[in-house]
């Protein structure tokens, strides 16, 4: 291809309505981040913090689960990869639990 067809079809791409709407929609979605962030100061909005309490069921964990996952724990012998497979949570959460980060 030469470079004359090559730049047709870039404009081609920059004129279409896709690419319109693509950049209408990142534009929007800085701006909700920008105003997310001015008005809850960073923080997580209060609708989020409600759903995730644990009276709630946002959490997959319970108290019980935990002390099970403590006590189950043996390196290279019931590792963190497994008990994670297991309780359908991360590695790193695994890591947190046991290092007593949350679920103090």
């Amino acid at each position: 291809m030469n470079r004359d067809k090559i730049q047709k079809i870039i404009d081609s791409i920059d004129q279409s309505n896709y690419a319109f709407k693509t950049d209408k929609q990142l534009v929007s979605y800085e701006d909700l981040s920008l105003m997310y962030k001015q008005k809850y100061g960073g923080r997580q909005p209060p609708q989020l913090r409600e759903y995730k309490k644990r009276e709630n069921g946002g959490c997959k964990l319970n108290e019980h689960l935990v002390a099970e996952i403590r006590n189950k724990y043996q390196p290279y012998v019931y590792g963190k990869l497994r008990l994670a497979r297991e309780y359908g949570v991360s590695t790193s959460v695994i890591y947190r639990i046991i290092k007593k980060e949350i679920w103090k």
